[in-house]
């Protein structure tokens, strides 16, 4: 019987589902939407009973597309956003919705956590805690849902939910314990003073223990789901970690110097590092987040894909869909091929991509969005460019601070929703100034969460081995020097916008409450 790896990725907008075999051959997919729910401004969350279906749907159709039986199936991951938290009564129960990753609205309790004097602080760099955090989370909802801290017996990450669905096993995947919540795994344990330092001296029977390396099993398909699924009851599930962590797995970028872009809803920017580092503008270095031996550092933006989505849905006009029609093309593509035709800067306009705040090197959850320098002459192909570039721009800033701070990249790998543009991928490799490689399999949490279902099944010994064994590249976009010398000043533009606006925008955060 031929092996096949299920592997699945709980994204922001919707979860995936992908068959692969040994050799990283997807051969069938299914995808159900998520639903986000956004009550208050920097607010965001999902319900995790919607997941759970999603994750059903998913799952059937990527059997039906790859017309492969659920027996045929030999091991499974399934990765989720991080930092998403799932806050479960004694009965392991949900007990509200899920807070996402991007909502911010612990950013008082994060700068409350940034003036503690505490060794933790380290994994940002001695800098802001993020508002995305699991301590600052924690603590909102002890201050303002007692109710539902009260009941609370368990918090889970998202991915950690999700694989109880599956397998009826509670635990924690090493990968978001460490770049989350602080895990260090050289002292074995969360860092409970650190956190009883910010009032939450009640949260240890709340954590999930123990916390497992990628890769490993963490129990099986439960009766139950392989009945609503049909994938085969007893069938091994892998411990999986954070969706862009995963990717950086499925693009095969877990080696010294290299850094995975996984672009989507978000940027995330995931590099490997021989040795520890810690500095203000990126997330950690952890220990073994990913693979033993080397040390992830993180960086991010919060909001790229969204504001494009955004913008699209928005502003775009009946002319630009017209246009489309006429030329048999999605409006994206039209939007493409017009802002291709519009020189670099766009005439003088800067964009800021804080729709949802700043996630590095800022740290800022109160920064917003800004469109800087319009003009009667700017189109609707302007801006789009324009949000095009200062996408780019945010990622050349979070590349420049990675060098500041002693991590020299030597290969971008990229992966998502952003390849598919040509026009964007050439940006980021001008205006970052490095050439960008772009593999075969562009669902590359699903390939990550697949190739660890590998290991865990035990047909590959460890992540590396199968992520050799199973992930190609396609191309390379080489980055135009007169282009990046073109665009550095409005890189600096950029910075400059950041600096200028900040302050008054977390005055009006503060007015809108």
């Amino acid at each position: 019987m031929d092996r096949y790896y299920l592997g699945i990725d709980a994204g922001t907008e919707s979860i995936r589902a992908a068959i692969y075999d040994t050799g990283g051959t997807c051969l069938g997919a299914g995808v159900a939407d998520n639903h986000t729910i956004y009550e208050h401004a920097g607010w965001a969350e999902q319900r995790p009973a919607d997941w759970r279906t999603a994750m059903e749907d998913a799952i059937r159709a990527a059997l039906a597309d790859a017309d492969v039986d659920g027996q045929e199936i030999s091991g499974i991951g399934v990765d989720g956003t991080t930092c998403t938290l799932v806050f479960l009564d004694r009965a392991r129960r949900p007990l509200r919705n899920a807070i996402t990753w991007m909502d911010v609205r612990a950013a008082s309790e994060a700068r409350e956590a940034s003036t503690i004097d505490h060794a933790a602080r380290k994994y940002a760099g001695y800098g802001p805690v993020s508002a995305e955090w699991f301590p600052a989370r924690a603590l909102w909802v002890k201050r303002n849902e007692p109710e539902i801290y009260d009941r609370c017996t368990l918090i889970l990450e998202e991915v950690d939910w999700l694989t109880y669905v599956i397998t009826g096993n509670l635990s924690a995947n090493i990968n978001t314990a460490s770049v989350r919540w602080f895990y260090d795994v050289r002292d074995g344990d969360y860092p409970l003073d650190f956190y009883e330092a910010m009032g939450l001296d009640d949260i240890s029977s709340r954590l999930p223990r123990p916390v497992h390396p990628l890769g490993e099993q963490a129990g099986s398909v439960q009766r139950s789901f392989a009945d609503i699924t049909g994938l085969c009851e007893g069938t091994p599930v892998a411990v999986v970690g954070g969706d862009a962590w995963m990717a950086s797995i499925g693009v095969n970028a877990i080696h010294s110097g290299c850094v995975a872009l996984s672009t989507g809803s978000s940027h995330a920017l995931v590099g490997f590092s021989p040795r520890e580092l810690h500095a203000r503008g990126f997330f950690g270095s952890c220990p073994d987040a990913v693979v033993p031996g080397l040390h992830v550092i993180e960086s991010g933006q919060t909001s790229t894909g969204s504001v494009l989505h955004w913008f699209t849905e928005s502003f775009v006009g009946a002319k630009t869909v017209e246009s489309a029609a006429s030329h048999g093309e999605s409006v994206y593509d039209t939007l493409n091929r017009e802002a291709a035709a519009i020189p670099p800067g766009s005439e003088g306009l800067v964009v800021l991509e804080h729709w949802q705040g700043n996630r590095t090197p800022w740290v800022d959850p109160t920064s917003r969005g800004v469109i800087r320098g319009l003009t009667l002459r700017h189109t609707t192909a302007h801006v789009y460019r324009a949000i095009l570039e200062g996408v780019a721009y945010g990622t050349a800033v979070i590349f420049r601070t990675m060098r500041e701070n002693g991590f020299e990249p030597s290969q971008i790998i990229a992966c998502g929703g952003a390849t598919r543009s040509a026009l964007w991928m050439q940006l980021h490799a001008d205006i970052v100034g490095l050439p960008i490689s772009i593999n075969r399999e562009q669902q590359a949490a699903c390939l990550g969460s697949a190739v660890a279902a590998t290991v865990a099944a035990g047909t590959f010994p460890d992540l590396a081995t199968a992520a050799g064994a199973m992930v190609h590249r396609d191309r390379t976009v080489e980055p135009r020097p007169e282009e990046t010398e073109r665009y550095r000043p409005y890189v600096d533009q950029y910075v400059n916008t950041y600096l200028q606006l900040r302050d008054l925008s977390r005055e009006i955060s503060m007015i809108d409450g």
